[in-house]
């Protein structure tokens, strides 16, 4: 049980990246099987969850592997060195998108919960690299994409991974929103809103 913080440890630094449990074994200098069974004890304690992959067409190139996240991002900034998510954003910037998109992740989790209705929680990832980081979809198959950028700019190549996603679910597309660190709401396209990350909590 010693190596778990660890675990942690290795896990906070790939907050956001596809799970490879091999790679992380070898980092953690620990078998396979254990540190699969470590991160099972990690869910369990509700410290670590996944995401998994969206795919619906059989057959069509996606990646199927999970995502991986810390449940508490406080603690993820902890464990990366720093006091909050500020201090990561001014001496380390190149890691704030992905502390932001586990802030995201588990903001997503809590609201989901307040809904009578069951919703899954995945991402989306094909083969050429397109992606959206998060996908929500109901009981009913209606799917809705979020995609996070920390940047406060958006570019028309920002919308590829939510229109491969909308290509792919079809009529059962509902919307698809980019949150940004802009401060004005933009529609992208018919279906498509850049929505400051502020209106996560509105």
């Amino acid at each position: 049980m010693g190596q778990l913080p660890h675990l942690l440890r290795i896990l906070a630094t790939r907050a956001g990246g596809l799970l490879n449990d091999a790679d992380i074994a070898r980092d953690a200098g620990l078998s396979h099987i254990t540190t699969r069974n470590y991160r099972s004890l990690l869910k369990l304690l509700f410290l670590a969850f996944d995401v998994p992959a969206w795919h619906r067409q059989i057959g069509k190139r996606l990646v199927k592997a999970p995502k991986a996240y810390l449940m508490d991002t406080g603690m993820l900034c902890h464990l990366l060195g720093y006091q909050s998510t500020q201090d990561v954003l001014a001496h380390r910037p190149e890691l704030f998108g992905h502390v932001l998109e586990n802030f995201v992740a588990t903001e997503l989790l809590k609201q989901m919960s307040f809904y009578d209705k069951r919703l899954g929680l995945y991402h989306y990832r094909t083969g050429d690299g397109k992606e959206v980081d998060f996908v929500i979809e109901g009981l009913d198959g209606r799917v809705v994409g979020i995609e996070v950028k920390a940047r406060a700019q958006i570019s028309r190549q920002d919308l590829a991974g939510l229109m491969s996603l909308e290509a792919s679910c079809g009529g059962d597309f509902v919307s698809g929103v980019i949150l940004y660190g802009g401060s004005d709401l933009v529609q992208l396209a018919d279906k498509i809103w850049a929505i400051p990350h502020s209106r996560l909590w509105q």
